[in-house]
């Protein structure tokens, strides 16, 4: 059955209905920007509209969840985030971090269409892989071409299939050289107890991205960082100590007491609270012996309040 017939089937449109609704959806977005993180210059969020995000959902369960993910691969996989992440490179003694320039709007539908004619053992034919590419890409006016969308459903996951070859070919270096590698989304983590391998990692990862077609991957040189334990080094945003443990890092422990303290002293608003809330159950999975400080300090019934408002 064809990808246009099983859709049909799941949503219960026509198929005129449905081709129709597919052939637009590249067009079929909400378009805004938001300040980067660094707050150095803007991001293009692309929200594709509800029927083509049901539609996007759909792929991703039928149709994406077929193909393999590197093991390498941490970000948006279940029972994986940053802390884990961080926590494979917590014991070891240098640290390289490398970064991707535009990672999601690089890898465009001639990638995924390459990828497929990979597969000799794909189903999928030359009209399923049409209305695939049009389900999945966003439509950039600018250009003219189909590219991977910041705020689609399934960009997380088809950039995981998609750059598997790449965490293939990243890996099989590194078990040589003995050197754990790790990748967040568009962050490459190296770690060893090595010295001076890491500089052996930085050339290889740069050539490997040269001679990658599809998707073609460049790098954000001036975000590539070489640390030891010597300094400071953060993962995902956590710092690594010296211990070999995960940490929150003290600058962001005194603004959670902070945020802690007004939240019981009434003085939140409902949003920033909920907010808090959020940020306190993500520092229990990464730092629990934290939470069980503030416990300590505040009181086990305020703290418990504040996590459990509903108990």
């Amino acid at each position: 059955m064809s990808v246009l017939q099983s859709l049909s089937n799941a949503l219960m449109m026509s198929e005129p209905v449905l081709e129709h609704l597919i052939r637009s959806a590249p067009y079929r977005y909400k378009v805004y920007e938001i300040d980067k993180k660094s707050g150095r210059g803007k991001r293009t969020i692309a929200q594709p509209a509800r029927e083509v995000k049901a539609i996007q959902y759909w792929v991703m369960k039928k149709v994406l969840r077929q193909f393999p993910v590197h093991s390498a691969a941490m970000a948006y996989r279940k029972g994986r985030g940053i802390a884990t992440n961080a926590a494979k490179h917590a014991s070891s003694r240098f640290l390289l971090k490398m970064d991707f320039k535009d990672f999601f709007p690089s890898i465009v539908a001639a990638d995924f269409e390459a990828f497929l004619s990979k597969r000799k053992d794909s189903p999928l034919t030359p009209q399923d892989i049409f209305h695939l590419k049009r389900i999945l890409f966003w439509n950039r006016r600018r250009e003219g071409q189909l590219v991977m969308s910041i705020g689609a459903p399934s960009s997380p996951m088809l950039s995981n299939v998609l750059m598997y070859e790449f965490d293939r070919k990243v890996q099989a270096f590194c078990s040589k050289k003995k050197v754990k590698y790790t990748r967040y989304a568009d962050d490459l983590t190296f770690s060893t107890n090595r010295p001076n391998v890491l500089r052996e990692v930085e050339v290889q990862v740069t050539e490997i991205c040269k001679a990658s077609d599809h998707p073609q991957l460049k790098l954000n040189e001036g975000k590539t960082v070489h640390a030891s334990m010597s300094g400071s080094r953060r993962v995902t945003g956590l710092v690594l100590s010296n211990e070999g443990e995960v940490s929150l890092g003290r600058e962001k422990k005194r603004l959670i007491r902070a945020q802690v303290d007004h939240f019981l002293k009434g003085t939140m608003t409902i949003e920033e609270a909920d907010r808090l809330l959020g940020l306190l159950a993500f520092v229990n999975a990464v730092e629990p012996g934290f939470i069980q400080r503030l416990k300590d300090h505040y009181g086990m019934e305020k703290v418990a309040r504040l996590l459990w408002p509903k108990e």
